[in-house]
């Protein structure tokens, strides 16, 4: 008796084993999961088929090693080099719905600052699973990258990814902890001149780094600065984006040399900054703060890291 309900037993399991192989690669296993904006998105546990709709979020597959599994991504992504060879969805503020149909993705990726509600609404009611991040400093990123480590089957890798990062973090926090912080100003715009203001990725950053940025108390995110705004601030050290084609810098050294009284100045302490590097919610902020900080405080040590993909 006890024999035939081990067998029974075995049966049972064997049918349920098999049924839910059938039954997961019809529907492919959908699980409902939560994204950083608070919807329900319903996803399978291992995407073949992914489309980002922002460059920081296609860093961070490739960086997930998730190559293989890119279908599509915008205009914008194009590092690491090999992300400008993946087929074209548009801009990540206007992409083509029909572009992006068009791929059969089984997951999307947006992100809540610079892709539009309407966009990810379309696409929602087309049926389509649209996960949301929504990163607003250096610990957002961090998070924003587990997650997509868990929606994509790269739960192991994103965590490893994250430890490395955090350490690095705290070695940078380690050897600043009891240093002055100088005065900085990052210059995004030339004419009109602006900056970084409160809430701003770039702003927290900076701050992350050992410096005061001096725009850190603005309401506006981005707000626009006058001569006599920048003088009476008075930074030690300016940042800034350089614009496209001003490979020499020309432009923005010529722009300073009209205000020989600011310490940054005087000093010659103007530096460029990878825009990528400091604006994209993507492992490479890290990059961008270690920079920063050996910018701000030279005698740290920091060994500068560069990210390497497979193949």
């Amino acid at each position: 008796m006890r024999k035939q309900l081990i067998n029974a037993n075995n049966t049972l399991t064997l049918f349920l084993t098999v049924f839910l192989t059938i039954f997961c690669s019809d529907i492919s296993c959908a699980l409902t999961v939560t994204d950083e904006i608070g919807r329900s998105v319903n996803t399978t546990p291992a995407p073949q088929r992914i489309v980002s709709l922002a460059p920081g979020i296609t860093e961070t597959l490739y960086a997930l090693n998730l190559e293989d599994e890119i279908a599509g991504v915008t205009t914008f992504c194009d590092w690491p080099a090999a992300a400008r060879t993946k087929p074209r969805i548009g801009g990540f503020t206007n992409p083509s719905i029909e572009k992006i149909v068009s791929l059969k993705p089984d997951l999307i990726i947006a992100t809540a600052d610079g892709n539009r509600k309407d966009t990810v609404r379309q696409l929602e009611r087309l049926g389509l699973s649209v996960y949301v991040t929504n990163p607003s400093d250096t610990n957002g990123i961090l998070r924003s990258i587990l997650h997509i480590g868990e929606i994509t089957n790269r739960g192991k890798d994103a965590r490893k990814l994250v430890e490395k990062l955090q350490k690095r973090l705290n070695n940078i926090t380690a050897q600043i902890r009891h240093k002055s912080k100088p005065r900085v100003f990052f210059q995004i715009g030339l004419e009109p001149v602006i900056t970084a203001g409160k809430g701003t990725l770039i702003n927290e950053a900076v701050e992350r780094a050992g410096g005061i940025n001096i725009a850190g108390h603005d309401a506006a995110r981005y707000p626009r600065y006058s001569a006599e705004g920048i003088m009476g601030a008075s930074p030690e050290i300016i940042l800034f984006a350089p614009m496209v084609n001003d490979k020499e810098f020309t432009m923005v050294k010529s722009f300073w040399q009209k205000f020989e009284g600011i310490p940054a100045v005087k000093n010659n302490k103007i530096y460029p900054i990878n825009t990528d590097l400091i604006s994209r919610a993507s492992p490479r902020i890290v990059d961008a703060i270690e920079k920063m900080a050996l910018i701000f405080h030279p005698e740290i040590k920091i060994k500068l890291y560069q990210f390497a993909f497979k193949g």
